[in-house]
């Protein structure tokens, strides 16, 4: 009877485990944080927020970031995106609004930035501690 129990106990947390394991494997909830990059962006997100570079712009949006059982979140900040060539030194800078909508499954990030005013969205595919080489605008 006691080895029963004890086989019994371990199949329970076999498969406690295999359960675990295949949440872990799909969707992340919780707090993301991290480097980020690919597809021509850079992403880092800390506690304080998320800051995003690509090569003719940049944003960035408040933290904490904090994804639902189903891997995604939404962020609402900001985007700035610069045109080619030289840029004046005492031109005023003034970000646009955009929407930040992630969703991290399997290890990859994906991002989409929706700029405020029409433009369309950009979908990145990004993975955690990748490095690119950014090439500015030119």
């Amino acid at each position: 009877m006691i080895r029963l129990k004890t086989v019994l106990g371990r199949a329970l947390l076999g498969g406690v485990a295999m359960v675990a394991e295949l949440a872990s494997a799909g969707a992340h909830a919780g707090p993301i944080e991290g480097r980020w990059a690919g597809d021509r962006l850079q992403l880092v997100i800390s506690p304080g927020g998320g800051r995003v570079e690509m090569e003719c712009a940049s944003g960035s949006f408040p933290g904490p970031v904090l994804a639902d059982a189903s891997g995604g979140f939404v962020a609402m900040g900001t985007f700035d995106q610069q045109r080619p060539g030289a840029q004046q030194a005492d031109a005023p800078v003034t970000p646009g609004k955009a929407r930040y909508a992630g969703e991290l499954k399997e290890g990859t990030l994906r991002l989409t930035i929706s700029p405020e005013g029409g433009a369309a969205p950009e979908v990145f595919n990004l993975r955690k501690d990748a490095r690119i080489k950014l090439v500015r605008c030119l």
